[in-house]
C-alpha cells in the first residue's frame, strides 16, 4: 500500500461525466460520495479502500469500482456496521451470507437499544411527574419507580374501561328516555335510568378504591372518607382534601394503586 502523502489535498473539479474509464484523485472521490478526504485516507489505512494505482507524482489514484466500494462502505456503516465487520464482508468469498447475519445482529442490537432508551426515557418522565407534582423527589428507589410506572399504566387501563360504562350508561338513560317519549312507556325509562345509576355508582366505587392522596404539607398519605372525597373539587391528578390532623382543605396528589 502507498503511504499518504503529508502536504494536504488540492482542491478538485467535480468527477468527470464517463466514469468507468476515468481515473480520480482522493479528493474527487471524496467529494463525489460526500466525506471529507480524511476519511478517504483513514479507510485506506483500515485496508478498506486501497487505491488503485498512484499517479506520476505519487498522488493516490481510484478508479469507478473504488467509488462504488466506497460507498457501499459508507452504506454500511450507515446501518450500523462497525468498520472491522465491513472489512470482514468485504474479504469474505461468502459476502451476502456474512451481510444477512451481521444486519440481523444489528438489527437485534438496535431494538434493545431502541426499547432501552424508551425505557430511560420513562423513567425520566416518571421522575419529572413526580417533582412536579410533589414539589419534590419523592420516589427513593428503583422498585419505588417500577411500582409508580405499573400503577400508571393501570391508571391508564382502569380510565378506558370507565369511560365504555359511562357511554354504556348514558346510551341506556338516553336510549330509554327517547324510547319513553316516543311510546308513553315511561316504566322503561325508569328501568333504564336505574341501571345507568347501577353502572355509575359501580365505577365510581371501584375508582375510590383504588386511589389514595399525598398531603404535601404533612407530607402523609391517606385514604380520605367517600363522601369527602366524592364531593371535593379536583383536578385530573389532584384533589382538595382536609388530610387527617390538619386544619385545612390543601391540593392533594392523587395516587393509583393498581
Amino acid at each position: 500500500m502507498a503511504s499518504i502523502a503529508d502536504t494536504p489535498e488540492p482542491q478538485d473539479s467535480a468527477i468527470p461525466t464517463d466514469m468507468a474509464e476515468q481515473t480520480f484523485s482522493t479528493g474527487q472521490i471524496a467529494k463525489h460520495c460526500g466525506v471529507t478526504v480524511r476519511t478517504v485516507q483513514y479507510y485506506d489505512r483500515q485496508g478498506l479502500l486501497e487505491p488503485s494505482g498512484q499517479n506520476q507524482t505519487g498522488r493516490r489514484q481510484y478508479t469507478y469500482d473504488d467509488v462504488r466500494k466506497l460507498e457501499y462502505i459508507l452504506l454500511l456503516k450507515q446501518a450500523g456496521l462497525s468498520l472491522a465487520a465491513i472489512r470482514t464482508v468485504m474479504q469474505s468469498p461468502y459476502q451476502t451470507r456474512m451481510l444477512i447475519d451481521l444486519l440481523a445482529d444489528a438489527q437485534t442490537t438496535l431494538k434493545q437499544e431502541i426499547q432501552e432508551r424508551k425505557h430511560k426515557l420513562t423513567a425520566i418522565r416518571e421522575l419529572d411527574n413526580d417533582v412536579q407534582l410533589h414539589g419534590r423527589m419523592t420516589l427513593q428507589s428503583p422498585e419505588d419507580m417500577e411500582t409508580t410506572m405499573n400503577n400508571r399504566k393501570a391508571a391508564k387501563r382502569f380510565i378506558i374501561r370507565m369511560v365504555i360504562w359511562s357511554v354504556i350508561a348514558d346510551v341506556l338513560w338516553v336510549g330509554t328516555l327517547v324510547w319513553a317519549i316516543l311510546t308513553g312507556l315511561w316504566w322503561i325509562f325508569i328501568i333504564g335510568f336505574a341501571l345507568a345509576a347501577v353502572i355509575a355508582g359501580v365505577a365510581v366505587k371501584r375508582y375510590y378504591g383504588h386511589v389514595s392522596y399525598w398531603d404535601p404539607a404533612s407530607e402523609q398519605e391517606f385514604k380520605p372518607p367517600f363522601w369527602q372525597w366524592f364531593f371535593a373539587m379536583h383536578t385530573p391528578h389532584t384533589r382538595k382534601l382536609r388530610a387527617p390532623g390538619a386544619q385545612e382543605k390543601t391540593w392533594c396528589v392523587e395516587h393509583f394503586h393498581a
